[in-house]
C-alpha cells in the first residue's frame, strides 16, 4: 500500500497486501489535505493501529473518512503539526524508511519490500518543517516557545522518541439489524405524482429521474417524495448521480445539486426549504462546500463531499433502543461520511418520508431491499421495513378515471388568495397552478425574491419584472407539461379567470378527456369560516407588526442604555486620566524644586571654601511635607440595564372585526392590468366547456347583480389607464390656439395703437405750445394774430374731443352682449386689459371644459360618468402633456381650483367635472367674455378692499406648464405640443402671453412675448 502526500511528493510504503487502494484528497477550506480511505475490506484491519501514528507523525493534518476497521477514522482530523517524534524516526520504529537513506528520490518503503512507484516530483521537506517533539507542558494557540540557552541544550541529555498512541474517531454506535419476522410493507416503494414538482421527468424502466431543462426552469429543483413514511426502526435508502446535464442555471452556481433526505407529509417538494424536512446536499460543482445538512434553508457543513458516480445511502435512526435514536447519517459507497445529526423537534413523532430533490443532474434511487452499497453493519433498506414502521401514503384514484381542474373565479382584492388558502387546506392533493406556486418555488430554489418595481408587481403577478429569472419560460413550461401529468390541479389566474375569452383557452389546454374542469366562483357575501379567517390572519399580522415594533423599541432602548454607560466610563477615564496627569504634574514640580534647591545649596557650598562641613542632623533637615491622598471615590453607572420583556398582545378593533376582506400591500392587480380589464369581467358558464359551476358565496343572479353593481361602481372611481387623446380633441385645441393666438396679436396691435396715438397727441400738442410761445415773443403782435392762435388752440381741441369719441364705453359695456370680442368700438377688442393672470385663467376654462367633453367622448361609455376629481391631474396629465397642481392657482384642492372657473366648469355631487358650455361651438369668445367679467368682479373686489380676491398664481401656472417639475407637454404616443411659452428667469418684472407671439398683426404667433 503506497501513500502519497502531494504537497512534499514524500510517499510512504507499507509492505503488506492489501487489496484496496488509499489515496488522498484534494484541498479542503478547514483542512490542508484530508485522507480519504476508501478501503473496507478485512484485511485493512490489522493495519489500523500501525497506520495511525504513521500519518500522524506527517508535518500534515489529515482527515480519515470512514474506515472500515477496528478503530475506524471516520470524520475525526488527524493534527500531524503537533509536536511529535519526526517522521524518519517514527518510520524506522515501524519497520520503514525514507528512499532518501538509500539514494532513491521521494520514496520511503518498508525493510524487506519490493520496488514502489516513482514519487511525484515535489520538492524535499526541509527538516524545520517536519513535526518536532512535544512539549512538556501545553501551551495556548499562538504562543512561541523561547530559545533554549546554550547551557540547557549542553546539560538537557537526549531523550528517545516516545512512540504515538493510536488516536482514533469514536468508534461506530450502528450495530447489526436483528432479524426481524413481522410482516413487511405491503407493495413497492414508489413516488406519487402528486408528491412530484412538475419538472420531474421519469423514466420508463423506473428509478432513474431528470429535470427538465429548457429555459428559466433549468434553474429549479425537481422534487419528489415516497410513498413510505417512517415512524419507527433504522432503515435507509440509496441514490446515485448518473449524469451532469450541460448548462447552469440562471445565477451561474449550484448548476448540478443533489439533496437526500427525509419529509413530513405536505411538506415543501424542495426538501430542506422549510421546516418539515431534513436533507443532505452536496454540489457537484465545489468539492470545498462539501456535504451540508439542510433544515428550513439554513446549511452547516457535515462531511466530505459526494459526486457523480457516488453512491448515497441516507440513513434514518428511529429506533429508541439506539444511542443515535432521532437522527439522519450519510454514507458513501458504504463508507460514513456525516457524522448522525439529529432531527428537529418539529419533526420528532412524525411520520418521515424518503426525499430527493435536484437539478442539473440525472438521479437513480434505490429503495432496496438489497442496498447497492452495503454499510459496515446491516441494515434494512425502506422496501423491507416492518409494516408496524411505517405509514404508506395511497394515491386517491378517481372513480370516473377523470382528475379535476378547480378554476377559482373572484373579484380582485375581495378575499381571492386568502379563499384559495382556506380551500387548499381542506382539499389536499391538489397542485396548484399559478405564479404565486412559482414565485414560491423559484425563492426554495435559492433564486431570491423578485425586485420588480412597485407599480408592475402584484398578487396575480409577482414577478413581472424578476430579472434574474426568466418566469415567463418557466410559466410556458409547465402550462405546457401540466395537461401530460396525472394529478388534480387549481389554476389561480385572478385576471384570466374572470374574462371569458381566457377561461375558454384554459378549458381547451385541458380538454383531453383526462380532466373534467370545475368552476369555483366566490363573488357576493362570504360565509362564516371565510370571515373567521379573515380575522385570525388580520390578527396575526397586527400582533406580528406589534411584535417588530416592540423589539425595535426594546432594541433602541438598549443602545441608548449602552451608549450612556459607555459615555459614562468614558468620561470616569478621562477624569481618572486628567487626575493621574495632575498628580504627575505635582510630582514633576516637586523634583524641579528639589533640583533648585539642591542647586542653590551646591552654590553656597561652594562659596564657603575652607570651612568645616557639619554633617545634618536628621533631626534639623527640614522634613517634606507629605500629601495626603484622598482615597478614591468609587463610582458606579446607576442606571440599570433594560430588562428583556415579553411583547404585549394586541387585539382587533371594532372596524377591524367589521371587515371583510383582508386588506394587502400588493393588489391582486396592476392599476393598468385592471383598469384595461375590469370591464370585460364575467361569471363562468356552463356552455363555456365547465363540468359544473358551483357558487362558493352568493348564488347565481345574485353574484351576476354583485358584478354589475361592481363594475360600475369602478367605471365611476377608477382611471382609464389606457385612455389616448382622439383626433376630435386634437382637433378642438388646434383650433382653440388658433383663436388665443388671434386674441393676443389683436390685443398687441390695440396697445401699439393706443400707444401710437397718445404719442401723435403729445406731438401735435407739443407742436401747438412751441408755436404759441413763438408768437408771444413778437414785440408787436396784432390783434388778427391773437385771434388765428385762438382758432388753432380750438381746432387742436376738437380734433382731441373728435377722437375721444371714437372710442366706446369699455366701463359700462354688457360684456355678454357684445357681438365681437375682437372689436366692440373703435377697433378696441374686449379682452384689451388682459394680464398675464387673465390669460391663463382664459386656458383654464377651456382647457377644463374641453377635458371634461373629450373624455367621454373617447372612453364612448355612457357607464362612465365623467372625469372624477381624483383622477382630474391625471387625466389633465394624459391630454394636455403637462401636470395640474392646486397649489399652482393658490388653492389647496382640486374642487378650490375648479371654482375659481365655476362660470364654466363646475363639480357635480358626484364629485365629476361638470361643463356648461356645449362641445360643439361656432367661437370661443364664450371663454373670453366669461373671464373678463371674471376680471371686472375681481378688481371691483379689490377696490372694496378684499384681499383674497387677488389671484395668486405661480410662475408654472403663468407659462402655462402647470408644474415647474413638468418635462414638457409633449403627448406619447401623439406627437404634438402646447404652444405655450416660457418666463425668463431673468425677468422678475414682465408681463407675458402664454398665447401668441406679441407682434401684432392678423397672423398671431406661438407664444413667448413680453411688454
Amino acid at each position: 500500500m503506497w501513500l502519497v502526500f502531494p504537497p512534499t511528493g514524500t510517499m510512504l510504503a507499507i509492505t503488506s497486501t492489501i487489496p484496496r487502494e488509499i489515496s488522498l484528497g484534494p484541498l479542503d477550506r478547514e483542512f490542508d489535505w484530508r485522507l480519504r480511505i476508501t478501503a473496507s475490506c478485512e484485511a485493512m484491519h490489522q493495519h489500523c493501529t500501525a497506520l495511525v501514528p504513521i500519518l500522524r507523525a506527517m508535518p500534515l493534518q489529515l482527515h480519515a473518512a470512514s474506515l472500515n476497521a477496528e478503530q475506524q477514522l471516520a470524520d475525526r482530523p488527524l493534527d500531524l503539526r503537533a509536536r511529535r517524534p519526526g517522521a524518519r524516526a517514527l518510520g524506522a520504529q515501524h519497520g520503514l524508511r525514507q528512499e532518501g537513506e538509500d539514494g532513491g528520490r521521494g520514496r520511503a518503503r518498508a525493510d524487506g519490500g519490493g520496488e514502489g512507484p516513482t514519487a511525484p516530483r515535489h520538492a524535499a521537506v526541509p527538516a524545520s518543517t517536519m513535526a518536532q517533539p512535544a512539549a512538556k507542558k501545553a501551551r495556548t494557540a499562538g504562543e512561541v516557545e523561547p530559545a533554549p540557552t546554550e547551557e540547557a541544550k549542553v546539560a538537557e541529555p537526549a531523550k528517545p522518541a516516545e512512540p504515538a498512541k493510536a488516536v482514533g474517531p469514536p468508534p461506530e454506535a450502528e450495530t447489526d439489524a436483528p432479524a426481524c419476522t413481522k410482516p413487511k410493507v405491503q407493495g413497492s416503494v414508489r413516488f406519487l405524482t402528486r408528491d412530484t414538482t412538475l419538472n420531474l421527468l421519469p423514466s420508463a424502466c423506473g428509478g432513474i429521474f431528470m429535470a427538465m431543462g429548457d429555459g428559466g426552469i433549468k434553474s429549479l429543483f425537481a422534487g419528489a417524495r415516497a410513498s413510505v413514511g417512517l415512524t419507527s426502526g433504522r432503515y435507509m435508502f440509496e441514490a446515485k448521480i448518473l449524469e451532469c446535464c450541460a448548462g447552469s442555471d440562471a445565477r451561474g452556481k449550484g448548476a448540478h445539486v443533489l439533496r437526500v433526505g427525509f419529509s413530513a407529509a405536505g411538506s415543501a417538494l424542495v426538501v430542506g426549504a422549510d421546516k418539515d424536512g431534513v436533507c443532505f446536499e452536496s454540489d457537484g460543482d465545489s468539492d470545498a462546500r462539501g456535504c451540508g445538512f439542510i433544515h428550513n434553508q439554513t446549511r452547516v457543513k457535515a462531511g466530505v463531499s459526494f459526486a457523480r458516480g457516488d453512491i448515497v445511502a441516507a440513513l434514518l435512526n428511529l429506533d429508541k433502543a439506539s444511542s443515535n435514536f432521532n437522527t439522519v447519517s450519510l454514507f458513501k459507497n458504504g463508507l460514513r461520511i456525516s457524522q448522525p445529526q439529529q432531527i428537529p423537534d418539529n419533526l420528532k413523532g412524525k411520520a418521515l418520508f424518503p426525499h430527493i430533490s435536484f437539478k442539473g443532474v440525472s438521479v437513480h434511487t434505490n429503495f432496496g431491499p438489497t442496498p447497492l452499497a452495503p454499510l459496515p453493519f446491516t441494515c434494512r433498506m425502506v422496501q423491507d421495513a416492518a409494516k408496524t414502521d411505517t405509514a404508506v401514503a395511497v394515491a386517491q384514484e378517481p372513480a370516473d378515471g377523470k382528475y379535476e381542474v378547480v378554476v377559482p373565479v373572484g373579484l380582485p382584492d375581495e378575499g381571492t388568495f386568502d379563499w384559495l388558502d382556506l380551500w387548499l387546506e381542506k382539499n389536499a392533493g391538489y397542485t396548484e397552478l399559478s405564479d404565486r406556486m412559482l414565485v414560491a418555488w423559484a425563492e426554495q430554489s435559492g433564486m431570491g425574491k423578485p425586485r420588480g418595481a412597485g407599480s408592475k408587481v402584484s398578487g396575480d403577478k409577482p414577478a413581472a419584472e424578476w430579472h434574474d429569472f426568466d418566469i415567463a419560460s418557466v410559466r410556458r413550461a409547465v402550462y405546457s407539461i401540466a395537461p401530460l401529468q396525472s394529478r388534480h390541479y387549481v389554476v389561480m389566474e385572478v385576471r384570466g379567470n374572470l374574462i371569458k375569452d381566457e377561461r375558454q383557452a384554459l378549458v381547451k389546454r385541458f380538454s383531453d378527456g383526462a380532466f373534467k374542469i370545475h368552476a369555483h366562483v366566490a363573488v357576493g357575501t362570504p360565509t362564516q369560516d371565510f370571515k373567521d379567517l379573515v380575522q385570525r390572519l388580520t390578527l396575526k399580522q397586527k400582533q406580528e407588526s406589534s411584535d417588530r415594533a416592540f423589539q425595535l423599541k426594546k432594541m433602541e432602548e438598549k443602545r441608548k442604555w449602552q451608549l450612556a454607560k459607555a459615555q459614562f466610563h468614558a468620561a470616569k477615564a478621562k477624569k481618572k486620566a486628567e487626575k493621574e496627569r495632575q498628580q504627575k504634574l505635582k510630582e514633576m514640580q516637586k523634583k524641579v524644586a528639589a533640583a533648585k534647591a539642591a542647586a542653590a545649596k551646591a552654590k553656597e557650598g561652594e562659596a564657603k571654601e575652607g570651612e568645616g562641613k557639619e554633617e545634618k542632623k536628621p533631626e534639623e533637615e527640614k522634613e517634606e511635607e507629605k500629601e495626603v491622598e484622598e482615597p478614591e471615590e468609587v463610582e458606579e453607572f446607576g442606571e440599570p440595564e433594560p430588562a428583556d420583556e415579553v411583547p404585549p398582545k394586541v387585539a382587533l378593533t371594532a372596524e377591524e372585526k367589521a371587515m371583510v376582506y383582508r386588506p394587502r400591500d400588493i393588489k391582486d392587480l396592476t392599476p393598468l392590468a385592471f383598469s384595461s380589464s375590469f370591464t370585460k369581467f364575467s361569471l363562468p358558464a356552463a356552455d363555456e366547456g365547465f363540468a359544473a359551476v358551483k357558487y362558493e358565496w352568493s348564488k347565481g343572479p345574485k353574484c351576476d347583480e354583485y358584478l354589475r353593481q361592481w363594475i360600475l361602481e369602478r367605471k365611476f372611481k377608477n382611471r382609464v389607464e389606457e385612455l389616448v387623446p382622439s383626433v376630435w380633441f386634437k382637433t378642438k385645441l388646434q383650433a382653440w390656439r388658433s383663436a388665443v393666438s388671434k386674441y393676443q396679436g389683436k390685443q398687441t396691435e390695440y396697445r401699439a395703437s393706443v400707444a401710437k396715438k397718445a404719442a401723435d397727441k403729445l406731438a401735435k400738442e407739443a407742436k401747438a405750445r412751441a408755436a404759441a410761445l413763438a408768437a408771444e415773443k413778437k414785440k408787436a403782435e396784432k390783434k388778427d394774430g391773437a385771434e388765428d392762435k385762438g382758432e388753432e388752440v380750438k381746432k387742436a381741441e376738437e380734433a382731441a374731443e373728435e377722437e375721444e369719441e371714437e372710442e366706446a364705453d369699455f366701463a359700462g359695456l354688457d360684456v355678454f352682449g357684445a357681438e365681437d370680442v375682437l372689436d366692440i368700438g373703435g377697433g378696441m377688442p374686449l379682452f384689451r386689459d388682459f394680464s398675464p393672470e387673465d390669460w391663463a385663467m382664459l386656458g383654464l376654462r377651456f382647457e377644463l371644459h374641453l377635458l371634461a367633453h373629450a373624455f367621454r367622448h373617447d372612453v364612448d361609455d355612457p357607464e362612465r360618468l365623467g372625469v372624477h376629481t381624483d383622477h382630474l391631474d391625471f387625466y389633465f396629465q394624459r391630454y394636455f402633456g403637462r401636470a395640474l397642481l392646486a397649489k399652482d392657482y393658490g388653492k389647496e384642492t382640486v374642487e378650490e381650483l375648479v371654482g375659481l372657473v365655476d362660470d364654466v366648469v363646475y363639480v357635480n355631487a358626484k364629485g365629476v367635472l361638470e361643463s356648461q358650455v356645449e362641445a360643439e361651438l361656432e367661437t370661443p369668445s364664450v371663454f373670453v367674455k366669461a373671464t373678463e367679467e371674471a376680471r371686472r368682479r375681481r378688481a371691483l373686489r379689490l377696490d372694496l378692499g378684499e384681499e383674497a380676491a387677488k389671484l395668486r398664481l405661480a410662475p408654472a401656472a403663468l407659462q402655462g406648464q402647470g408644474s415647474r417639475h413638468s418635462k414638457g407637454n409633449r403627448q406619447d404616443g401623439n406627437k404634438w405640443w402646447s404652444s405655450y411659452g416660457k418666463v425668463p428667469s431673468d425677468r422678475a418684472n414682465y408681463s407675458h402671453q402664454p398665447y401668441g407671439n406679441g407682434k401684432g398683426g392678423k397672423t398671431g404667433g406661438k407664444g413667448g412675448a413680453w411688454w
